[in-house]
This record gives C-alpha cells, structure tokens and sequence, in this order.
C-alpha cells in the first residue's frame, strides 16, 4: 500500500510537535502573575498599572494561540514572537534589573521556556512546513 506525497506534510515536524507544549507551559507564569496581581489590587488598577497586567496577559495568550496556530500549519510567527518577547522581559528583568533575586534559577527557567519555544518554532524546517501547509 502506497503513502500519498502530501500524507508527510499533514504531520507537524517534531520541533513544532515540541514547542507547541513548551508554549502552554511558558504561558503559564505571566498568566499567573496577571491573575495574582488582579487579585491582590481588587480591580483599582491606574492606566500605567493596567498597562503591566496586559502586557502579560497579551504574551500569554499569544503563547496559546500561537501553539494552536503553529500545530494547524497556520503561523510560526505569532508563538515564536510571543515566545521571543516574553524570554527578553523575564531575562533581561532577572538579569540588568535584579527581578527575583532570591529565585534566580525560578526566574531564569521561566525566561528559558519561552526562549526555547521561539527558537523551535523559528527553525527553517517549520517555517518551511508552515509555507507548505499554506500552499496546499
């Protein structure tokens, strides 16, 4: 029994197959931060302050509709920006603005996650599988 040519580029490459999860996982720091950080101002939020719970909350949801994305043969772009974005504040948070300082290996894990996940998803062969899928 013969295997139709476009049964390969149905299947996600397995770098995709792994960022997508890596996604959700990074997802969930500034997702919980946005949650915490609500709760605790019940609400009274000033427009610079609503600004900083946004841009979290934004970078999380990106991360999963991305994931989502990238598994459809849709997008790479918006997971491994989201992904690219996130790693650079966590990052250089922890590092040039001393964020975490008694959680160092916490915060650089957290910024490690989305790093990897944008480096997946931007790897020519999904990038190459995505230009394929949206062709077909």
């Amino acid at each position: 029994m013969s295997v139709p040519a476009t049964a390969g580029r149905r299947l996600p490459p397995v770098p995709a197959i792994v960022a997508a999860p890596l996604a959700v996982l990074s997802a969930f720091a500034p997702g919980f931060f946005f949650l915490v950080a609500l709760g605790f101002s019940g609400g009274n939020l000033s427009g610079l302050e609503w600004l900083l719970l946004l841009v979290p909350l934004g970078l999380s949801l990106g991360l999963v509709i991305g994931a989502v994305l990238l598994l459809l043969g849709r997008s790479w772009r918006v997971v491994a920006v989201s992904g690219a974005v996130l790693a650079l504040l966590i990052l250089g948070g922890t590092l040039l603005g001393g964020w975490a300082e008694d959680a160092l290996g916490f915060a650089l894990a957290n910024g490690l996650l989305p790093a990897a996940t944008a480096v997946l998803a931007s790897l020519p062969r999904v990038r190459g599988w995505v230009a394929a899928r949206q062709l077909a």
